[in-house]
């Protein structure tokens, strides 16, 4: 098997199955990338959407040969979640529709923010990589839970839910969804500390 540094080299010469074989191996970091941005920001998307943001990364980084641009081979992954962030961020920025349906953002004094104004410009990719790898660690932790209790720390921690609030919604007591909250939290925590996140 090729190595990564040898596969780019492949690529930056216009060979095709070399070509194949990187999308296959790194489509899923740009997917996640781009997903991860999209979320964050709460954005309302498909997994369509996600498919055909990272289809067109990669045919723009064939077509304009963009690989060449990649001063440190070793770090291809970092600088292709990088690229991949900003791609979603164009996407929002380009359905500009979408956005004014969607409720409005509120900063902490109350007044509306313009999401695409307050989107970063540059991230640190190896600090995206690391996000990416946390994301689908707690995914796969969160979805381990019991349905009801699952549903809860999503509520509160995806959707932003005061206890009061998800209480309210799933007709709970208010202590109930705190103990619950609270102990998944801490089951979290501690998965999280065994491997190896200790500032979670």
């Amino acid at each position: 098997m090729l190595t990564l540094r040898e596969l780019v080299n492949r690529c930056i010469d216009k060979d095709k199955p070399a070509w194949n074989e990187f999308v296959f191996r790194l489509k899923a970091i740009a997917e996640k990338a781009v997903r991860l941005r999209l979320s964050r920001h709460n954005f309302p998307h498909t997994i369509e959407d996600i498919k055909d943001i990272t289809q067109a990364i990669f045919l723009d980084i064939w077509e304009g040969n963009k690989l060449e641009l990649v001063k440190d081979q070793e770090k291809i992954t970092a600088w292709l979640a990088m690229v991949a962030q900003n791609a979603a961020i164009d996407f929002i920025r380009k359905a500009k529709n979408l956005i004014r349906q969607a409720p409005p953002v509120l900063n902490e004094d109350g007044f509306e923010v313009n999401v695409t104004d307050t989107l970063a410009a540059k991230s640190n990719p190896a600090d995206e990589l690391l996000t990416l790898e946390l994301t689908d660690i707690l995914d796969s932790l969160i979805n381990s839970f019991e349905p009801r209790d699952r549903l809860i720390l999503k509520l509160n921690l995806l959707h932003s839910q005061s206890h009061k609030e998800i209480a309210a919604l799933l007709r709970l007591p208010q202590n109930t969804v705190s103990t619950i909250i609270r102990r998944s939290i801490s089951k979290l925590r501690e998965s999280l500390v065994r491997r190896g996140y200790k500032n979670f």
